[in-house]
């Protein structure tokens, strides 16, 4: 049982909490690094599949109007979706490098958005067959041709 002491302690701390938070907001996916002239986010990155539980009713078109061959086949495509705080660094068409992700390592096109409730994400496009996952701290840059 904690003591009357350890209450006021508890409620400081949360109070302190709180303030900041109305202060600051919530975090947001920044720049890490500049690496020569490339900006480098780190997102926490996810799959997801070209159905309608996980898309709305037409999941084999992206919200940027890219259309996607069939589920089978989608990671053909190469798409990622990302939240909706890094669509102003990523737009729709940007060709970005992913690191961090393991076998899903490589170059992908910006095509798709996420749920307003994420954000710092990015979301693989993949088959339905393949390996799913979640990696923290991955990479995005943009890819310069």
């Amino acid at each position: 049982m904690m003591s009357d002491k350890e209450w006021a302690v508890l409620s400081v701390i949360a109070v302190v909490f709180a303030t900041l938070l109305l202060i600051f907001g919530e975090p947001k996916t920044e720049i890490v690094e500049v690496e020569r002239e490339r900006e480098i986010y780190v997102a926490t990155a996810t799959v997801y599949h070209a159905v309608k539980g996980q898309c709305d009713d037409s999941p084999l078109v992206t919200a940027s109007g890219a259309k996607i061959s069939s589920a089978e086949s989608a990671y053909d495509h190469r798409y990622i979706a990302v939240s909706r705080d890094l669509l102003d660094a990523f737009p729709f068409g940007t060709m970005v490098e992913v690191t961090g992700c393991g076998e899903l390592n490589g170059e992908y096109i910006v095509a798709d958005t996420m749920n307003r409730r994420y954000k710092g994400y990015i979301d693989i496009l993949i088959n339905p067959d393949m390996k799913i996952g979640k990696w923290e701290g991955a990479r995005i840059t943009k890819v310069k041709h």
